[in-house]
């Protein structure tokens, strides 16, 4: 039973946590944006109005209150089950940019919120049981797996390949090869 319940507590953090970060973004650039209006120096150019701008502390917050959100997450639920419901963050920051910012969302964006949707609702459904390891030694037998060891390999030869092949020719003029080496890594 207590299994269960952690699974509920995971769930609702997760959930929480993207609706945090969501908000924050909007937060943060309402505050960027009433600074812009007064005409301040921009952050970029060595401005530091926004430091004394309560709506960008108020986002800085709720990013940090979602992030401690989504840490806690990962305690109670599956990793299976936490990292795709943080895609939902993007979602609620698209649905509350097109009330407070006035941004209006694509058919294309629509369609994607959708897919979000749906899929965060087929990852809470069908997300495994999380099996707990509890002594070094299980996690010496995880790390020897088969699987793992695949995955190492194929983590660290894309990786090799992005750095020192891809990158080199492609990555002056391609931004996807430098965003590529983290994601091969994750």
């Amino acid at each position: 039973m207590a299994a269960h319940n952690n699974f509920y507590i995971g769930l609702c953090l997760a959930l929480s946590s993207s609706i945090f970060i969501g908000a924050s973004f909007i937060l943060k650039k309402k505050g960027l944006l009433k600074i812009a209006s007064r005409g301040s120096l921009r952050a970029g150019h060595g401005g530091h109005a926004y430091l004394k701008e309560w709506l960008w502390w108020a986002g800085l917050i709720s990013m940090g209150v979602g992030e401690a959100a989504n840490f806690a997450a990962y305690a109670f639920a599956p990793a299976t089950l936490v990292t795709p419901l943080g895609a939902l963050s993007v979602l609620v920051s698209s649905i509350l940019s097109s009330y407070f910012l006035n941004e209006k969302l694509n058919v294309h964006g629509k369609i994607g919120c959708v897919l979000s949707i749906l899929g965060s609702t087929m990852m809470v459904i069908h997300a495994p049981q999380e099996e707990m390891i509890l002594t070094l030694a299980e996690m010496s037998e995880k790390l020897k797996s088969p699987g793992f060891i695949g995955f190492a390999i194929c983590v660290l030869a894309s990786s090799t390949a992005l750095i020192f092949v891809v990158g080199p020719r492609y990555g002056h003029s391609n931004v996807l090869v430098c965003f590529g080496v983290p994601v091969s890594a994750n």
